[in-house]
Protein backbone atom coordinates (compact mmCIF):
# COMPACT_ATOMS: atom_id res chain seq x y z
CA UNK A 1 0.00 0.00 0.00
CA UNK A 2 1.79 3.68 -1.24
CA UNK A 3 2.24 5.95 1.94
CA UNK A 4 -0.05 8.49 2.37
CA UNK A 5 0.75 11.72 0.82
CA UNK A 6 1.19 14.58 2.94
CA UNK A 7 0.18 17.73 2.80
CA UNK A 8 2.42 21.43 4.50
CA UNK A 9 0.50 22.81 7.28
CA UNK A 10 -0.01 26.36 5.37
CA UNK A 11 -2.12 24.72 3.97
CA UNK A 12 -4.14 23.67 6.52
CA UNK A 13 -4.03 26.99 8.50
CA UNK A 14 -5.43 28.30 5.60
CA UNK A 15 -8.32 25.63 5.13
CA UNK A 16 -8.97 26.68 8.63
CA UNK A 17 -8.59 30.22 8.61
CA UNK A 18 -10.49 30.28 5.34
CA UNK A 19 -13.76 28.61 7.28
CA UNK A 20 -13.18 30.83 10.10
CA UNK A 21 -13.09 33.67 8.17
CA UNK A 22 -16.46 33.08 6.27
CA UNK A 23 -18.41 31.64 9.08
CA UNK A 24 -16.55 32.06 11.87
CA UNK A 25 -15.16 30.46 15.29
CA UNK A 26 -18.30 28.82 16.57
CA UNK A 27 -18.65 27.18 13.05
CA UNK A 28 -15.31 26.27 12.37
CA UNK A 29 -15.50 24.29 15.93
CA UNK A 30 -18.31 22.89 14.78
CA UNK A 31 -16.97 21.53 11.46
CA UNK A 32 -14.03 20.17 13.37
CA UNK A 33 -15.96 18.18 16.00
CA UNK A 34 -17.81 16.15 13.22
CA UNK A 35 -14.26 14.68 11.99
CA UNK A 36 -12.53 11.76 13.46
CA UNK A 37 -11.02 12.04 16.23
CA UNK A 38 -7.48 11.10 14.79
CA UNK A 39 -8.19 13.96 11.87
CA UNK A 40 -9.35 16.36 14.34
CA UNK A 41 -6.42 15.78 16.67
CA UNK A 42 -4.02 16.41 13.83
CA UNK A 43 -5.45 19.17 12.05
CA UNK A 44 -7.09 21.73 15.14
CA UNK A 45 -3.45 23.61 15.81
CA UNK A 46 -1.59 23.09 12.56
CA UNK A 47 1.91 24.36 12.44
CA UNK A 48 2.94 25.68 8.96
CA UNK A 49 5.64 23.97 9.00
CA UNK A 50 4.71 20.89 9.68
CA UNK A 51 3.35 18.00 7.58
CA UNK A 52 -0.26 16.33 8.00
CA UNK A 53 -1.90 13.64 5.92
CA UNK A 54 -3.56 15.11 2.95
CA UNK A 55 -6.83 12.90 2.82
CA UNK A 56 -7.21 14.28 6.76
CA UNK A 57 -7.52 17.85 4.69
CA UNK A 58 -9.59 16.37 2.25
CA UNK A 59 -12.10 15.08 4.96
CA UNK A 60 -11.94 18.67 6.47
CA UNK A 61 -12.87 20.33 2.83
CA UNK A 62 -15.68 17.86 2.73
CA UNK A 63 -17.18 18.24 5.83
CA UNK A 64 -16.92 21.66 5.19
CA UNK A 65 -19.07 21.56 2.12
CA UNK A 66 -21.31 19.58 3.14
CA UNK A 67 -22.21 21.56 6.12
CA UNK A 68 -21.51 25.25 4.21
CA UNK A 69 -21.19 24.29 0.56
CA UNK A 70 -25.05 25.80 -0.13
CA UNK A 71 -23.49 29.69 1.01
CA UNK A 72 -20.52 29.34 -0.76
CA UNK A 73 -20.76 28.16 -4.47
CA UNK A 74 -17.86 26.41 -5.72
CA UNK A 75 -16.36 26.20 -1.77
CA UNK A 76 -13.26 24.46 -3.32
CA UNK A 77 -12.47 26.61 -6.03
CA UNK A 78 -12.58 29.46 -3.11
CA UNK A 79 -10.61 27.49 -0.65
CA UNK A 80 -7.61 27.48 -3.01
CA UNK A 81 -8.04 31.13 -3.91
CA UNK A 82 -7.91 31.61 0.03
CA UNK A 83 -5.00 30.01 0.14
CA UNK A 84 -3.39 31.40 -2.91
CA UNK A 85 -3.92 34.69 -0.70
CA UNK A 86 -2.78 33.82 2.48
CA UNK A 87 0.54 31.97 1.12
CA UNK A 88 1.79 34.89 -1.36
CA UNK A 89 0.45 37.52 1.09
CA UNK A 90 3.45 36.28 3.37
CA UNK A 91 5.90 33.50 2.44
CA UNK A 92 6.55 34.34 -1.43
CA UNK A 93 5.28 38.10 -1.25
CA UNK A 94 8.43 38.89 -2.92
CA UNK A 95 8.05 37.04 -5.97
CA UNK A 96 5.09 39.06 -6.91
CA UNK A 97 6.86 42.06 -6.63
CA UNK A 98 9.03 41.22 -8.44
CA UNK A 99 7.61 38.83 -11.58
CA UNK A 100 5.33 39.15 -14.35
CA UNK A 101 2.59 36.25 -14.68
CA UNK A 102 4.91 34.56 -16.86
CA UNK A 103 7.98 34.45 -14.14
CA UNK A 104 5.17 33.14 -11.20
CA UNK A 105 4.23 30.48 -13.56
CA UNK A 106 7.66 29.19 -14.48
CA UNK A 107 8.21 29.22 -11.11
CA UNK A 108 4.72 27.38 -10.22
CA UNK A 109 6.21 23.62 -9.88
CA UNK A 110 8.74 24.53 -7.15
CA UNK A 111 5.98 26.10 -5.32
CA UNK A 112 4.11 23.08 -6.06
CA UNK A 113 6.57 21.14 -4.51
CA UNK A 114 6.83 23.19 -1.26
CA UNK A 115 2.98 22.31 -0.34
CA UNK A 116 3.31 18.32 -0.98
CA UNK A 117 5.38 15.50 -0.55
CA UNK A 118 3.99 13.48 -3.70
CA UNK A 119 2.72 15.00 -6.84
CA UNK A 120 4.04 17.38 -9.52
CA UNK A 121 2.78 20.43 -11.28
CA UNK A 122 4.57 21.35 -14.80
CA UNK A 123 4.57 23.81 -16.63
CA UNK A 124 4.45 21.71 -20.19
CA UNK A 125 3.75 25.18 -22.99
CA UNK A 126 3.80 28.60 -22.08
CA UNK A 127 4.20 32.33 -23.94
CA UNK A 128 2.87 35.63 -23.98
CA UNK A 129 -0.75 35.49 -22.50
CA UNK A 130 -0.94 31.56 -22.03
CA UNK A 131 0.63 28.62 -19.92
CA UNK A 132 -0.44 25.02 -19.58
CA UNK A 133 0.17 23.20 -17.19
CA UNK A 134 0.33 19.04 -15.73
CA UNK A 135 -0.71 17.67 -12.48
CA UNK A 136 0.79 14.38 -11.82
CA UNK A 137 1.24 11.86 -9.58
CA UNK A 138 -1.63 14.06 -7.12
CA UNK A 139 -4.80 11.42 -7.57
CA UNK A 140 -5.15 11.06 -3.77
CA UNK A 141 -6.32 14.59 -3.65
CA UNK A 142 -9.86 13.93 -5.30
CA UNK A 143 -11.69 16.04 -7.45
CA UNK A 144 -12.48 18.48 -4.56
CA UNK A 145 -8.37 19.13 -4.81
CA UNK A 146 -8.26 19.41 -7.96
CA UNK A 147 -11.01 22.58 -7.93
CA UNK A 148 -9.22 24.02 -5.07
CA UNK A 149 -6.02 23.80 -7.36
CA UNK A 150 -7.86 25.26 -10.43
CA UNK A 151 -8.74 28.16 -7.41
CA UNK A 152 -4.98 28.61 -6.49
CA UNK A 153 -3.84 28.67 -10.01
CA UNK A 154 -6.44 31.36 -11.13
CA UNK A 155 -5.82 33.49 -8.06
CA UNK A 156 -2.20 33.36 -8.21
CA UNK A 157 -2.68 34.57 -12.11
CA UNK A 158 -4.45 37.61 -10.65
CA UNK A 159 -2.17 38.23 -8.01
CA UNK A 160 0.61 38.51 -10.29
CA UNK A 161 -0.78 41.26 -12.59
CA UNK A 162 -2.57 39.04 -15.60
CA UNK A 163 -5.66 41.10 -16.53
CA UNK A 164 -8.66 38.81 -17.75
CA UNK A 165 -7.44 35.55 -16.15
CA UNK A 166 -9.04 32.28 -16.95
CA UNK A 167 -8.31 29.03 -16.10
CA UNK A 168 -9.66 25.71 -17.24
CA UNK A 169 -9.64 22.22 -16.55
CA UNK A 170 -9.77 20.61 -19.71
CA UNK A 171 -8.22 17.09 -18.31
CA UNK A 172 -8.72 15.26 -14.66
CA UNK A 173 -7.76 11.62 -13.75
CA UNK A 174 -11.14 12.25 -11.73
CA UNK A 175 -12.85 12.21 -15.07
CA UNK A 176 -10.48 9.45 -16.75
CA UNK A 177 -7.60 11.30 -18.02
CA UNK A 178 -3.95 10.53 -17.60
CA UNK A 179 -3.25 13.71 -16.00
CA UNK A 180 -4.98 16.69 -14.84
CA UNK A 181 -4.77 19.96 -17.19
CA UNK A 182 -4.86 23.38 -16.19
CA UNK A 183 -4.64 25.91 -19.26
CA UNK A 184 -4.66 29.45 -18.59
CA UNK A 185 -5.10 32.63 -20.54
CA UNK A 186 -4.96 36.55 -19.93
CA UNK A 187 -3.96 39.88 -21.55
Amino acid sequence: MPEVNQVKGVVVVATLRFLEERFGGETLRSVLAELEPADRAALEAPLVSAWYPLPAVLRLMKVAHRRLGAQVPGMFREMGRASADYGFNTVYRVFFKLGSPQFIISRGSRVFSTYFRRGRLEVTEAGPGFSNAEMRDFDDGGPEYCERILGWITRTLELSGAKQGQVAHSRCVHRGDPVCRFEGTWT
